[in-house]
């Protein structure tokens, strides 16, 4: 019988992961009596270094199941070495669960979700997204990577206590909204030149470019509505030429994905996607943020993740 393999992080949703993994999860996994392991993350990039030797090429099939939020997800996706004998499981726990929500699994019960990965319930072949700059190694993406405005805000928002106090009060998903605030008087915006599959479009007052394997970031932020992880290709949204004024009426619209009906939103949609800026802006890969760019290369690898829920 295969073994599965979890991996908790305990500080997920301010350290109210670890009472779930003890007081729902635990229980329905000695009762499944199924052979299995947990690991702990003890440090950011702990969960890549686990993930890395128990997917090292030339081993047995494997399934992983990460615990945590889309930050953990996204270490265990950049640390597996062979895809074709890995199965990953995801039982969110994180605050944003952006991938969850793209996956419909946002408010599933942690203990029925574990069943379901157990059993297989449901299995699909995901794709994911690379990105790489100059002088860098690649970084993979499940849900979403965003140059500019949006990184700012990420990176904001690993840093600040506002994200703590609001998870407090069961309002995480406002830490984006609020931040974005503080954030939009700091930005310098800029001319950006974006390639999409070998078409280039220029953009004047560029805010900032995410490219999405699912449909939301940010907590709930719908902004690119049509996103599949299963087409072999990413969805783009630029944001520019906005009044900066404006830019706290276009937020709103976004969680409910009509924010395309604004001149200065641009949709686009493809494999291979380029973008190019005057100044540095900062670069996040599922909310994971990155030394400012200039310039980065964003793909799609199709199919690669055999994902069981």
């Amino acid at each position: 019988m295969m073994k599965y393999y979890f991996i908790l992080n305990p500080n997920a949703r301010t350290g109210k992961g670890q009472k779930i993994w003890k007081d729902k999860l635990l229980p329905a996994l000695r009762a499944s009596r199924r052979p299995w392991k947990v690991f702990y993350t003890h440090f950011p990039g702990h969960c890549t270094q686990i993930v890395e030797q128990l997917t090292r090429p030339g081993g047995s099939p494997v399934t992983i199941v990460i615990l945590g939020g889309d930050g953990t997800l996204n270490e265990a996706v950049n640390g597996i070495k062979d895809f074709s004998r890995v199965s990953l499981g995801y039982i969110p726990l994180g605050s944003s669960n952006d991938f969850s929500r793209g996956m419909e699994q946002k408010g599933a019960d942690p203990a029925q979700t574990l069943h379901n990965i157990l059993r297989k319930k449901h299995e699909v072949w995901l794709d994911y997204g690379v990105v790489k700059a100059p002088g860098t190694k690649e970084q993979r993406f499940i849900v979403s990577s965003g140059i500019g405005f949006d990184a700012y805000v990420t990176d904001d928002a690993l840093h600040s206590p506002i994200k703590n106090v609001l998870n407090a009060f069961h309002l995480g998903k406002l830490t984006y909204a609020v931040i974005s605030l503080k954030q939009l008087f700091r930005i310098r915006l800029q001319k950006a030149s974006i390639t999409v599959d070998g078409k280039t479009m220029d953009f004047k007052r560029f805010y900032f470019a995410s490219s999405h394997n699912l449909p939301y970031e940010g907590g709930g932020f719908k902004f690119t509505p049509k996103a599949s992880p299963c087409d072999g290709k990413l969805d783009i949204c630029v944001i520019y030429n906005f009044f900066k004024g404006i830019i706290p009426v276009l937020l709103p619209t976004a969680f409910l994905g009509i924010h395309p009906i604004f001149h200065g939103v641009k949709i686009l949609r493809g494999k291979d996607i380029h973008v190019s800026l005057e100044r540095p802006y900062p670069v996040h890969t599922d909310g994971e943020t990155y030394r400012p760019q200039t310039d980065i290369h964003i793909w799609c690898e199709a199919g690669k993740i055999h994902f069981i829920y």
